[in-house]
């Protein structure tokens, strides 16, 4: 998606927001657009929420009663990702978007916060 497809969308949202009373800034609306890309593709392909897909994708620490718990390390980097501070480009975010593409979820085409595909250590070898 090019500058201007991301600056209509984003003004759309802020349009919308306002309409409903609950005005975004432009950073704000930039997330909410990558939050909801990344998210709806978790729950329309699987049903999961961020923690769900955590938890699926092996990033357990323990259990709270009978549930099984998303490891708190894992999650706030996922987070720290969904919020667009995180490219996911440490060790354990190369894990993430592994993660992320077993499942085929499509991280790389995000309208207001693409990632540039990274080469493991492997590959560099």
């Amino acid at each position: 998606m090019d500058e201007l497809e991301q600056m209509r969308l984003i003004a759309q949202l802020i349009e919308e927001s306002r309409e409903i009373g609950k005005p975004l800034t432009i950073q704000q609306a930039q997330r909410k657009i990558h939050r909801e890309y990344i998210t709806s593709q978790l729950w329309n392909k699987y049903g999961l929420k961020p923690s769900g897909f955590l938890v699926k994708s092996g990033f357990t620490d323990g259990n709270d009663g009978d549930f099984i718990v998303a490891d708190p390390r894992y999650e706030a980097i996922f987070n720290n990702f969904l919020n667009m501070n995180s490219k996911l480009t440490g060790a354990q975010g190369k894990r993430l978007r592994e993660a992320m593409d077993k499942l085929g979820i499509d991280y790389l085409h995000s309208p207001t916060y693409p990632l540039d595909d990274v080469k493991t250590d492997a590959d560099v070898a």
